[in-house]
């Protein structure tokens, strides 16, 4: 896989991240890990209010690239609603709320089915990660 990652942190290059994904036109959100950075200590301690990162598998049936993994820092904002193809994927900016400090401006990808508000993100291709493989753990177990 190309290890170069690509940094992404205003709309411009949001926007352009999209031209080079075609929107996700005809594509999956294959796989998504979600890091909760909030947590609970061994002496039942919480630490909240942290903010979560996620890393996500997007195929699509289209050449260079086929398939992106972005890695999401920072989010406010994760939706995921149903299982479904992305026709087209729209980039935009938000305001966070105030729960965790002074306003920041937020990122935001709308893929139609799911999303994800965040500060910063970073990709690259992963075009080798095509097909049904699971690629960020081993899956689901079985309930029988």
């Amino acid at each position: 896989m190309d290890q170069v990652w690509n940094s992404v942190t205003t709309l411009d290059e949001l926007e352009a991240f999209l031209r080079v994904v075609g929107g996700f036109h005809d594509g999956i959100i294959k796989e998504v890990h979600w890091v909760n950075r909030d947590s609970i200590a061994e002496n039942l301690m919480m630490t909240p209010y942290t903010l979560s990162d996620a890393r996500m598998l997007v195929q699509r049936q289209w050449r260079e690239p086929s398939a992106v993994e972005i890695v999401f820092e920072s989010i406010w904002r994760l939706k995921l609603e149903t299982v479904g193809f992305v026709f087209s994927t729209t980039a935009g900016t938000e305001e966070s709320s105030v729960e965790l400090g002074p306003s920041r401006q937020l990122l935001t990808l709308d893929f139609e089915n799911a999303e994800v508000a965040f500060e910063r993100m970073k990709w690259r291709d992963a075009s080798n990660w095509m097909g049904p493989d699971l690629r960020f753990g081993t899956g689901i177990p079985a309930l029988d």
